[in-house]
């Protein structure tokens, strides 16, 4: 889809019917709604709750602590990979002169 090009896509999260206007494509939009919509329901065991505040906070918070574990775990992984290309350019280094003989 062309970045500019937004498009309007229905969907509900907790009983609410909301439209999102988005670039992206459909399922994808579709499917963070129902990630958000099955985020409020864990956080509220599914039943409907007098504060729909507090679940929807509990949600974006259980989301925000996702998302920090996947940097985390990315970040982790970056470095490992910036490791290991040290290493390795360094016995490459190594070899060269005996490549070059």
């Amino acid at each position: 889809m062309a970045e500019s090009e937004k498009i309007t896509i229905p969907v509900k999260v907790f009983n609410y019917d909301l439209k999102l206007v988005t670039d992206e494509q459909p399922e994808y939009a579709k499917q963070v709604a129902q990630y958000v919509d099955s985020k409020i329901f864990e956080v509220t065991g599914g039943a409907s709750t007098s504060s729909l505040i507090r679940a929807i906070l509990l949600a974006a918070i259980n989301i925000t602590d996702e998302l920090f574990k996947e940097r985390k775990r990315i970040d982790q992984f970056s470095e490992r990979i910036i490791n290991q290309t040290k290493i390795l350019n360094k016995k490459l280094s190594e070899l060269q002169p005996e490549m070059e003989d």
